[in-house]
């Protein structure tokens, strides 16, 4: 619906110039070129992370508006230090409030996060049980170790978001170019049977723990 959205927002003029992706590289490049440019774009996203922006739209502005590489780096560095904060918070508040806060959802993510560990939080990461935002302060409320939740979500968030990325930029290459590599549609391809497979995999391995207990 967010794509659908602004691809029609795109075909207005009066949106036309704020979403173009060429203005938008030149304006995240002119953003960089500042002594505390990259120091800002890190905080931004903080901020955009503690208001529960979805992580798949962070990414794909930062793929368009730095570009694919460095839109990746700063994507994965910003949503890692603004998880973290979240993740204090977290801590700080207890479990009983956050058990309030998420609705309930605590008792949930406990059972994914009772190891504790690095991979489980990869794990948990790489296939989200919850909401971006609800498993930074659950983790933080079950006093999950902060080197295992910041490697751990490093390590999860970062096949999607290279994946992301990419085919964000190939996206954008076959809007921008009149004609457009047969090379570029086969790499725009590839990248959607990698999400897609990873998509597919992600719920087989969901289905697998569910029947487990029954086993």
């Amino acid at each position: 619906m967010g794509l659908v959205g602004v691809s029609v927002l795109a075909r207005d003029p009066a949106w036309a110039h704020w979403l173009d992706p060429q203005w938008l590289s030149q304006q995240g490049h002119a953003l960089l070129a500042l002594p505390l440019g990259p120091i800002a774009v890190v905080a931004g996203y903080v901020l955009l992370v503690l208001m529960a922006v979805p992580v798949l739209a962070l990414i794909v502005v930062g793929a368009t508006v730095f570009g694919p590489w460095p839109g990746m780096a700063y994507s994965l560095v910003g949503m890692v230090t603004g998880a973290t904060v979240a993740f204090a918070f977290g801590r700080f508040t207890g479990a009983q409030g956050m058990d309030r806060l998420t609705q309930g959802r605590l008792g949930l993510l406990s059972r994914h996060l009772h190891q504790r560990g690095l991979l489980t939080m990869a794990l948990v990461r790489f296939m989200p049980v919850a909401p971006f935002m609800v498993v930074n302060l659950a983790a933080g409320a079950l006093r999950v170790k902060p080197r295992d939740f910041v490697l751990g979500s490093a390590l999860g968030l970062l096949p999607g978001t290279v994946l992301i990325s990419l085919f964000t930029d190939r996206l954008l290459s076959a809007w921008q170019a009149p004609s457009v590599p047969m090379s570029a549609w086969l790499s725009l391809l590839a990248i959607v049977l990698l999400a897609v497979g990873g998509w597919w995999w992600k719920r087989s391995q969901r289905r697998g723990q569910r029947k487990s207990p029954q086993a």
